[in-house]
């Protein structure tokens, strides 16, 4: 997160900071973040108020929006926000407490003999998952979570995030006449804004069909209010923006099996080109729940060790993360799907039904 402790303190010193790296005992109905974060911060009050998120990235590196600079700016501006939120004396109505521990898949776990020695933050997306699918309550909308901004347009700047970078042409932002340089002040009901987990956040609880959302920004010291037109659809992304999410590992159709890139002078001896999509199966996913998807990899004659060159008909991918994203979000479970694999140097053609 950058090089100057010194900075952080200072701007720190108001405040008590906690440091949480097991989920187990936390309350996660008040302390909600996006759980695929490796780093996430909340600024809160004493009495549960969450003032602001802090931690966020983008699709090509996870400290991209992370830096000493821009939490150290962070802290110093939300002690106005404090100040008034003391003078306001608005205290959130009571909740009853839910520990992470005791989400209904991780207790049955725990009552059928497992041990839990750590919650992890994914751990907590992938036990609601399960149980949202359980109870017949998930829907496939609800994969997308804690859009980025650039979903209806707006880059925010990584140094100082309540500022806008860039407004990308035709799209909801520009149409509604934000410019660079503009500074956010609030999403729907959301604001201040000062941060892009923030604006993650506002934007996460909007519905994903086509709605006016408003938006406040501020421009040459004078606020200006207008309408985010969103069309249905509008929190998708691409499978190489999401690829970087654990919770795809929730979704379905998979593979059943994954691996490791090849190098370049691995694909030299195979006689791929250095741009060329391959790698090594180094597993077939013969365990727990979903056993049954590197069953049908096997059954369709895959092994370890085999190089795959090809899927469905596809043999370009940005990464081993792309490509099982890209499975899960535009295959089918079902689906007749063909693999192309070298093994021993010899180019074969392997078919399979894409498992759930």
């Amino acid at each position: 997160m950058g090089r100057d402790p010194e900075e952080f303190a200072a701007a720190a010193a108001p405040y008590v900071c906690v440091k949480i790296t097991d989920l187990t005992t936390v309350d996660i109905r008040a302390l909600r973040f996006d759980f695929d974060l490796t780093f996430a911060a909340l600024l809160m009050h004493a009495d549960g108020t969450i003032y602001h998120r802090y931690g966020s990235r983008g699709p090509d590196a996870a400290d991209g929006y992370l830096s000493i600079a821009s939490f150290a700016r962070l802290l110093r501006n939300a002690l106005p926000d404090h100040r008034a939120y003391d003078q306001a004396q608005q205290p959130p109505p009571p909740q009853e407490p839910l520990r992470a521990i005791d989400l209904p898949v991780l207790r049955d776990k725990r009552a059928g003999g497992q041990k839990i020695d750590c919650v992890h933050c994914h751990t907590v997306n992938d036990a609601e998952h399960v149980e949202a699918v359980r109870r017949k309550t998930w829907r496939r909308d609800d994969l997308w979570v804690f859009p980025d901004p650039r979903r209806v347009g707006i880059r925010l700047d990584p140094a100082r995030q309540e500022r806008v970078a860039e407004v990308l042409a035709d799209s909801p932002a520009a149409r509604a006449g934000l410019l660079v340089d503009d500074v956010l002040v609030a999403l729907g009901t959301t604001g201040p804004i000062r941060s892009l987990a923030d604006a993650a956040w506002a934007l996460h609880h909007e519905p994903p069909t086509a709605h006016a959302l408003p938006i406040r920004w501020r421009r040459d010291e004078r606020e200006h209010e207008g309408e985010l037109a969103l069309p249905d659809g509008w929190k998708q992304c691409p499978p190489g923006e999401y690829a970087w999410r654990p919770y795809k590992w929730n979704l379905s159709p998979s593979s059943g099996f994954g691996g490791s890139p090849l190098d370049a002078a691995a694909k030299t001896r195979l006689g791929l080109g250095a741009d060329d999509f391959a790698f090594t199966v180094t597993y077939l996913v013969d365990w727990g729940e979903n056993a049954h998807r590197g069953r049908a990899a096997a059954t369709a004659g895959l092994r370890k060790g085999d190089v795959l060159v090809a899927f469905a008909g596809r043999s370009r991918f940005q990464s081993i993360d792309e490509f099982h994203a890209w499975i899960a979000l535009e295959l089918t479970a079902g689906d007749d799907t063909e693999l192309t694999i070298l093994r021993a140097g010899e180019r074969r053609t392997l078919r399979y039904r894409l498992p759930h």
